[in-house]
């Protein structure tokens, strides 16, 4: 048996490696590889030996291979992760991912190979389709084995619960690929790995962005003393200040070896640099031995002690308050242990030993307590409110991976701040909160309402009373704190713009009467109505608000000569592409000269770009906002246009925008659809850009819905409904999944004549209706169910058999 190569803490003093597991494989566990048979690297003093797998799609796991000879130097071999082929040409890939404890910080890990062994890394390396292997040191190996132990579920594409076909090979695609959008995105209970290796002597931490301290207190300070030990064993160590939650604040890494200390703004030295230093010769500094640092950090100034001199002081204006963290630059690993944190009066505001795994949960550190659908699968692999609506429609119609929305929901719940407001964000090695959120403040404020809608959903989905019960009040804290906040007008006004940031994080936040947010809130008023009736909530009174938004909006925010609702009363020469598609989702246009089909059309001309629609007008574009193509905004186009039955306008959303992210040929494919897109259909953000977000898998959901037509009349599934929109197939077939068994649909155009089968599940009854339109004329047809002539073209079914449509000439 091959044994597996394990690296003690004596073992890598001085070597710049990766950490690894050190167990072997089961036999049975699941394992991805992109390469039969073996594999030789052979490099020399002037050529490195290297080789790129493709995976052909994404895939995400635990790397591992099996060196089976290693002759010569094979001191420093590396293997780079990427989603695209172009970002390989950069020497981290498309990383570093800083952002979260849910993955490895870094796309390059490094090995130095001594022996034959299994090889397995400690920590997950998000989504990629590339793996490049990289011997630079001159000599030859020889390996086997080479991919990833998946840590997410990877139960075949059609064998999901859900599925879709029909006669348009690239409409059948682009389900799919939402399909596994969401499959990679579903990340199981207790899956991620603890970031840090906790030992007697502390905490070891190696090539790892450090991770904020959580609490309260850390992460609103502005002025703190941190104290701790370090024993660095191999390049360095690192620690940060004045961090956010997302890890950016004051980087500062220690180089032993230069004796330099560096400032970055970030959490990384891939960072800007701020200023750098060298440690004075009379400090002590050295690998193996431990040290004590001394930070003081007070808003702009920053000053670091070690051994008890001063090391570096400065000034800095890009962070004035945030959290501490601990880490290690990359190729630098080090022990950290007694960690203490003190205000400006000198009282400890937190304290711990690093020695026991009580720490991680202090800095999310930890494993995930709690099944969660996360944004992607490379980043950030966490929970955003906002997402879900889309995500989870999605995955309810494919992986019905209830379990990971409903965890995510759970820790939501408890993110809800007093004024009703919730959290947008949480990292999923949190869990519930067990305690009310006492504060005040949030961001993204849109996706407070995108949360209830979501939730709507789920209880549409699932019948659970319980559920409705316990969401209930929440539902109600937030609309009322919505109410609040209307004007005299009867507008939903956002007064601090630090609220106002939405899924386009990289464009101007808004503040005032803003047309997203009005819609929005209209929206999740509508569709909350259900859940909060069956909780026993009198909604008479929302539904009164409901009415009173409506008239508002309409009536205030319209433009005649846009033929389309504005994008804020301070800019009201141009339009957002969600904003409209939710004006019509929410039925805001009670005025008929304003309908749907003339906003769709607006929507059509007026954000037309080469490759798909933009995300907003002319003339917001015009005032600094990026000229991107946003799936998460199209999802809520084509339910619109769906719901609008406005099949050119759902054709050219499916074919413009998904279709080219789903072909196989397009040269930054990964078989899942992207965050966000430029005006020439590349990913936006660069290699920052998330190429499997489940924020963008939209169109699953909708081609369940729309095409194949199944959806609940009733909580639970209890009474369903049938209505296909044929939207030019001349053939669609699937099963929509649901708690009680899979609503089944197939129908076909033989010729000109329509053959459709529903099969729903037992003790329920549907509403079926033929798809539209059809090819030959009602007036020219008859149509037969079980054989027997009926009339009309719905018909009333019981669940638990199989009935057959036919229609054929008069």
């Amino acid at each position: 048996m091959i044994r597996p190569i394990s690296l003690g803490l004596a073992a890598i003093a001085g070597a710049a490696v990766t950490r690894t597991h050190p167990h072997p494989l089961r036999p049975d566990a699941p394992f991805i590889t992109a390469h039969d048979g073996p594999i030789v690297l052979s490099s020399t003093t002037t050529v490195g030996g290297i080789l790129v797998l493709d995976y052909g799609a994404e895939v995400e796991g635990i790397p591992a291979f099996e060196a089976v000879s290693a002759t010569g130097d094979t001191s420093v071999f590396e293997m780079t992760y990427s989603e695209t082929k172009a970002a390989l040409s950069l020497y981290m890939g498309d990383g570093p991912l800083p952002l979260a404890a849910a993955m490895d910080s870094y796309r390059v890990n490094r090995y130095n190979i001594t022996t034959p062994g299994q090889v397995i890394n400690r920590l997950i390396q998000g989504g990629f389709r590339y793996q490049k292997l990289n011997l630079s040191s001159p000599g030859e190996l020889t390996l086997r084995h080479v991919g990833v132990v998946p840590t997410v579920h990877t139960t075949p594409l059609d064998k999901l619960p859900g599925s879709f076909r029909s006669s348009d090979s690239s409409i059948t695609d682009i389900w799919t690929v939402g399909a596994r959008t969401v499959q990679l995105s579903e990340i199981p209970k207790n899956s991620i790995p603890q970031f840090w290796e906790i030992t007697g002597e502390g905490a070891l931490i190696s090539s790892l962005a450090p991770q904020a301290n959580a609490g309260l207190v850390a992460v609103t300070s502005t002025a703190y003393n941190l104290d701790f030990k370090v024993k660095p064993l191999a390049g360095g160590f690192g620690f940060s200040v004045l961090s956010d939650t997302l890890n950016s604040g004051i980087y500062l890494s220690v180089d032993v070896g230069a004796r330099t200390i560096a400032a970055y703004v970030g959490s990384t030295t891939e960072n800007t640099e701020l200023t750098r230093a060298t440690v004075p010769s009379n400090v002590t500094l050295a690998l193996g031995t431990w040290h004590s640092v001394h930070v003081q950090a007070a808003m702009a100034d920053i000053a670091v002690h070690i051994n008890g001199q001063q090391v570096l002081s400065f000034a800095q204006f890009s962070k004035f308050y945030g959290s501490y963290g601990i880490g290690a630059s990359f190729g630098h690993t080090a022990v950290f242990r007694d960690l203490v944190a003190t205000d400006t009066a000198g009282a400890v505001t937190y304290q711990h030993s690093l020695t026991d795994e009580s720490c991680l949960g202090d800095f999310l550190a930890g494993t995930n307590p709690l099944a969660v659908s996360v944004d992607g699968s490379r980043r950030d692999r966490i929970a955003y409110t906002g997402d879900l609506d889309v995500a989870g429609s999605a995955a309810l119609a494919s992986t019905h991976g209830l379990e990971f929305i409903e965890g995510a929901l759970e820790l939501f719940a408890s993110y809800q701040a007093a004024p009703g407001f919730f959290t947008p964000t949480v990292k999923i090695q949190q869990g519930p909160l067990s305690a009310p959120l006492d504060v005040n403040l949030t961001g993204l404020i849109g996706y407070s309402w995108n949360l209830l809608t979501a939730v709507s959903q789920v209880y549409m989905h699932t019948g659970d009373v319980a559920f409705a019960r316990a969401w209930a009040p929440r539902v109600v804290r937030m609309l009322d704190w919505s109410h609040s906040q209307l004007l005299p007008s009867g507008l939903f006004s956002l007064s601090d713009a630090t609220f106002g940031g939405d899924w386009n994080y990289y464009d101007p936040a808004q503040s005032g009467v803003v047309t997203k947010f009005n819609v929005l809130y209209a929206y999740s008023l509508q569709e909350t109505s259900g859940l909060l009736a069956d909780a026993g909530v009198d909604i008479s009174v929302y539904q009164d608000r409901l009415a009173a938004l409506r008239s508002a909006i309409d009536k205030q925010l319209w433009s005649d000569e846009l033929s389309a609702y504005v994008y804020s009363e301070k800019v009201r020469d141009g339009f957002g592409q969600d904003s409209n598609a939710i004006a019509i989702l929410a039925g805001v246009n009670v005025d008929p000269s304003h309908s749907s089909e003339s906003i769709l059309s607006t929507l059509s001309t007026g954000l037309a770009g080469p490759k798909g629609p933009l995300a907003f007008s002319r003339r917001v574009l015009g005032r600094g906002f990026q000229r991107y193509m946003s799936p998460y905004a199209s999802a809520y186009h084509l339910r619109a246009a769906f719901g609008s039955q406005n099949s050119r306008a759902a054709r050219e959303l499916l074919n413009s925008l998904w279709a080219p992210m789903a072909d196989p040929r397009n040269a930054n494919y990964t078989g899942c659809f992207w965050e966000t897109l430029d005006e020439s259909g590349r990913p936006a953000l660069g290699v920052a850009t998330s190429l499997c977000h489940g924020w963008s898998a939209g169109p699953t959901a909708a081609l369940s819905r729309f095409v194949l037509g199944a959806r609940p009349s009733k909580p639970g599934w209890a009474e369903w409904a049938v209505d296909p929109q044929a939207i030019g197939l001349t053939s669609a077939q699937g099963k929509v999944p649901t708690p009680r068994g899979a609503v089944a649909v197939s129908w076909r155009f033989c010729g000109d004549l329509l053959t459709m089968s529903v099969d729903g599940p037992a003790g329920t009854t549907g509403t079926v209706s033929v798809p539209l339109p059809l090819l030959v004329p009602v007036s020219q047809s008859k149509f037969t169910v079980n054989g027997a002539v009926v009339n009309g073209t719905t018909f009333t079914v019981k669940g638990g058999s199989k009935i057959s449509i036919r229609q054929s000439r008069i």
